[in-house]
């Protein structure tokens, strides 16, 4: 019996040193193949999951993105892909070609690095925005124009009135002829219906004293957010230079308008100050 137990040890020992010696299966390959730029997506407009900013895990290899034409080479793609995709409301086979990401092929990838330049444009004209879109902060990006929508919206669903006009139901003011005009063609309709202050006011769900302060007549320059609303209308005029076919805002056909960017917020919504649902709970 002795002579028994002692064989089996010794066959289960050998048995194990044998196994140890063995070399290491191959990890399975992910599904879809290789990521990012550099291979196929792993579905039909999935999402692709490589670490953040082309850094590998530890002790794997960087992930290199091709044919970054404008984001520079340590951007958080990643990052940038999900702000787009989420933006717009769609997948990345909206601008990229289905097994190869670097393809240049769909020409909405064109449009997109061209939407990339037009954000960078505007953060000229906000001192508190840092860094290259995508890295930093931004006053305004993707998310703020199209909100879940391939095409932003330019127009307001309603008008707004103010306390006067309606809880106490009185008259708008009288139309007055535009004065003091900076920023506006001067043959612009400011007031009355269908008149760019209106569109203002539809815009930001302010009254008109947010820009020109109750009780002074509409030439006066007291109020500061006067001349910030001058280079706003000032940034939507440059910014619709971008579309051919654009009059000079608010004239003509117009790609980009306060409504886009404002949707009844004097702050526009961008990805570092929207409202995110509370974390999920991390299975354990």
């Amino acid at each position: 019996m002795r002579i028994v137990i002692v064989v089996f040890a010794l066959s289960f020992a050998l048995a194990a040193t044998i196994a140890a010696q063995q070399p290491a299966a191959p990890p399975a390959a992910p599904p879809g193949g290789a990521r990012g730029g550099a291979g196929a997506a792993p579905a039909p407009g999935a999402p692709q999951a490589p670490p953040a900013g082309g850094r590998g895990a530890a002790g794997a290899p960087a992930v290199v993105y091709k044919n970054l034409t404008v984001l520079p080479a340590n951007a958080d793609v990643m990052f940038a892909m999900q702000v787009f995709n989420e933006a717009l409301g769609v997948n990345c086979l909206y601008c990229h070609v289905q097994g190869d990401l670097a393809s240049d092929a769909n020409p909405k990838k064109d449009i997109a690095r061209k939407m990339i330049g037009i954000v960078r444009q505007i953060d000229n004209s906000f001192p508190s925005s840092t860094g290259v879109f995508p890295g930093g902060y931004h006053e305004v990006d993707c998310t703020t124009c199209h909100r879940g929508s391939v095409k932003p919206e330019t127009k307001a669903p309603k008008e707004f009135y103010n306390r006067g006009e309606g809880a106490r139901g009185s008259p708008p003011p009288d139309p007055t002829p535009g004065v003091n005009i900076k920023a506006l063609p001067l043959d612009t309709q400011v007031h009355g219906g269908g008149g760019v202050m209106h569109d203002f006011r539809d815009a930001l769900r302010v009254d008109c004293g947010f820009c020109h302060g109750g009780g002074r007549p509409f030439e006066a320059e007291s109020n500061p957010r006067k001349t910030i609303a001058r280079n706003m209308i000032l940034m939507v005029q440059q910014i619709n230079r971008n579309f051919p076919g654009t009059g000079v805002f608010p004239k003509g056909t117009q790609m980009v308008t306060c409504w886009t960017c404002h949707r009844g917020d004097p702050s526009p919504v961008n990805v570092f100050n929207k409202d995110y649902d509370p974390p999920k709970e991390v299975q354990r």
